[in-house]
């Protein structure tokens, strides 16, 4: 089995219905606090990195951004992308990945990320082709999670069962502003501002079994685990999702991120 930590395509393709289905919807508001800090606006030529299904792209094109484009590596991601995209002509989705991209310098005036850059297993090299590909004075715009908190302690959960291997790159230092900085080395102006992106359930049950199925390193880690072990964990996280429930009886996570802005030297 590959390791769910390892971001290969193959994990992301295969929950790339599941992840439109049940992620894209919370994700979206996000996506627009993005585009909006990093003053998205109409003629923008615009890069959505790791852009999964679509979700920052689309908002992109609805600030009057053209064109944009989307990149990932998970071809799946990409089917679904362009299935959502019809007929419209000012947004259009390639594979490739966030170490390599394939686009001369100074190309746009915006490049965007909604938790896709930061999982690029080489930060230093992602974060400096980000910056390569940016016009002088061009905006970055990333959404990370914070080190610390809700998101953390899940990660922390799931990850004592599921397989890690030593010196994988761990995305949720992106959410730490000086290590951000450092590897955005080629941008002034970084500054890291903390916001929510509440996840809605009708039970904790409900919330976990989204979770362990539309998320790709989740996804793969889970369904390689023996069914005792898979029980052990259900029964951790839905007492995780039990301390989230609000006066309606439904879960309401607020999962603290963080809006990592810079301009481009």
């Amino acid at each position: 089995m590959p390791s769910p930590l390892t971001g290969i395509p193959e994990v992301w393709s295969q929950v790339a219905e599941e992840y439109q289905r049940h992620v894209v919807p919370d994700f979206t508001p996000a996506a627009r606090t993005l585009c909006g800090s990093i003053g998205i606006r109409p003629g923008d030529a615009v890069l959505d990195v790791a852009c999964g299904p679509g979700t920052a792209a689309f908002v992109a094109e609805e600030f009057g951004a053209a064109p944009v484009i989307g990149i990932d590596f998970a071809r799946r991601m990409l089917v679904v992308a362009q299935r959502q995209r019809g007929h419209r002509k000012t947004t259009r989705f390639l594979a490739a990945e966030a170490s390599a991209l394939p686009f001369p310098n100074q190309r746009f005036d915006a490049v965007i990320s909604s938790f896709g850059l930061i999982f690029a297993p080489e930060p230093i090299r992602a974060g400096a082709e980000a910056a390569r590909v940016l016009k002088t004075g061009g905006r970055l715009g990333l959404l990370a999670w914070q080190p610390e908190g809700t998101v953390a302690a899940y990660q922390r959960i799931a990850f004592r069962y599921l397989e890690t291997r030593p010196g994988v790159h761990d995305p949720l230092r992106w959410g730490e502003p000086v290590q951000a900085s450092v590897w955005l080395k080629g941008l002034r102006q970084v500054e890291v501002t903390p916001i929510e992106v509440p996840y809605y359930a009708e039970s904790a049950l409900a919330a976990w079994h989204v979770l362990r199925t539309a998320m790709g390193r989740i996804a793969a880690g889970y369904a390689g685990l023996d069914p005792p072990t898979q029980q052990r964990l259900d029964a951790e996280m839905v007492e995780f999702f039990e301390r989230f429930r609000d006066a309606s009886g439904r879960i309401y996570w607020p999962r603290e991120a963080m809006c990592i802005r810079g301009v481009r030297q």
